[in-house]
């Protein structure tokens, strides 16, 4: 359909390939954006979405060369048409969002990648450049890393080059990674009404896409439009679309300070847990690539913090119940992020002695876990008599498995979605 990607007289003109693969993703998602709502509401609510569009011109201006105004055409709907009007306009601008914010990361990605040719996918020999039409997963690329430098500004591997050029002091450098010190604080607002079920629901869609990227790029590679794997991903894209609009964007009541709480943590789990150690590794990375001498600033050079559930500016709700539940439902959702680290570095350390050498110290700490942990030791010490690692593992892991009675079972909340 493609009706609010308007095609124009400067589309045939040679643009980036950066902007041709996002208009390809735009489209297709738009294509299933529009088959759900056909499926779901019929050609009728198409039909409105086309006649809408066509009133207003690309900047979103009203046309004021037609006889029929937007304001008329939706002050003469019926309330129901006038609602699923709006949403569907507002779940289009969502899943665009997202696919733009998708590609953006993608950008910065391949321009890192340029950064570290060794990194990079083997190509195709000298294949010759794709049609403007096609998206050809090497040709796009290629004209990426073409502007890496662009897309590089403002990011480490940018930074530490442009204060070399700059005749910077590597000893005022090194004082100022010393002194580092970032503190994040998650705030909560009243207006923050973005159930966590659509969260996931973003991210779940930004999942499929990178899955779809996959796919594609496979394809192309054996000079393939399309694949099971990419008409799958697209199903399932599809599906996910089809779910967000039969879900309610809004809560049905009101929250409680606690579940502002889980919201506000939403992104530490999702997202901050994992990503903050690969920050701290591409600061490393960019500095010892230009600065090999300096040393990187602390692991804590940043941290977070929260004000939801324990501020105290007059909010009635906020009890000192509620802000000590809030510590123990943090102090919880960290020790099972530790905890998974643990289970996952159990399945990694499988290291025997009988082909390994461990240090003493090891020994000697095992040693008193089974004084101070029997019970651990009479349950695995068989299993792992051979396998120290996840023998120390399984003693760290029962020290840190607290009772959910006090740890996330203190959050007295609905934890709702």
């Amino acid at each position: 359909m493609s009706f609010l990607l308007q095609s124009s007289e400067t589309e045939s003109k040679l643009v980036t390939a950066s902007d041709l693969f996002l208009r390809h993703r735009l489209r297709q998602v738009e294509d299933l954006w529009e088959s759900v709502l056909y499926s779901e509401c019929g050609q009728e609510l198409v039909d409105l979405l086309k006649q809408l569009r066509s009133l207003s011109s690309a900047e979103g201006q009203t046309n004021e060369l037609s006889a029929v105004s937007v304001p008329d055409l939706i002050e003469s709907l019926e309330l129901n048409a006038a609602i699923r009007a709006a949403r569907a306009f507002a779940l289009y601008f969502q899943l665009i969002n997202i696919v733009e914010q998708h590609y953006e990361q993608r950008d910065q990605q391949l321009a890192r990648r340029s950064l570290h040719p060794k990194s990079q996918p083997r190509t195709n020999g000298d294949r010759p450049p794709e049609p403007l039409g096609a998206v050809g997963a090497e040709w796009l690329e290629k004209s990426f890393l073409e502007e890496s430098n662009r897309r590089q500004q403002g990011s480490f591997n940018w930074l530490f080059p442009y204060l070399k050029r700059l005749n910077v002091p590597p000893p005022k450098i090194q004082e100022l990674l010393d002194q580092l010190d970032i503190c994040l604080v998650f705030t909560a607002h009243p207006t923050e009404i973005v159930r966590p079920t659509i969260r996931k629901k973003q991210r779940r869609i930004a999942q499929i896409l990178r899955k779809l990227d996959r796919a594609e790029e496979a394809a192309q590679s054996v000079d393939q439009t399309s694949s099971w794997e990419v008409e799958a991903a697209q199903e399932q894209l599809m599906e996910e679309i089809r779910f967000w609009w039969r879900t309610d964007e809004l809560h049905q009541f009101k929250p409680t300070v606690l579940d502002e709480v889980d919201y506000a943590l939403h992104y530490f789990q999702e997202v901050l847990f994992d990503t903050m150690p690969q920050l701290g590794q591409r600061l490393q990375q960019a500095l010892q690539a230009v600065f090999p001498r300096l040393e990187p600033p602390s692991s804590r050079f940043c941290r977070f913090g929260s004000w939801v559930g324990a501020d105290r500016d007059g909010n009635p709700s906020v009890t000192p119940p509620v802000t000590w539940s809030t510590a123990c439902y943090q102090r919880g959702i960290v020790l099972d992020k530790y905890l998974y680290a643990i289970r996952q570095l159990t399945e990694v350390l499988s290291l025997s002695l009988h082909w390994s050498s461990v240090m003493p110290n090891l020994l000697d700490s095992l040693e008193q876990d089974r004084l101070q942990l029997p019970e651990v030791y009479d349950k695995l010490a068989i299993r792992y008599r051979q396998e120290p690692y996840r023998l120390k593992l399984a003693y760290i892991q029962n020290v840190w498995k607290t009772p959910k009675s006090a740890t996330v079972g203190c959050l007295t909340s609905t934890n709702a979605s």
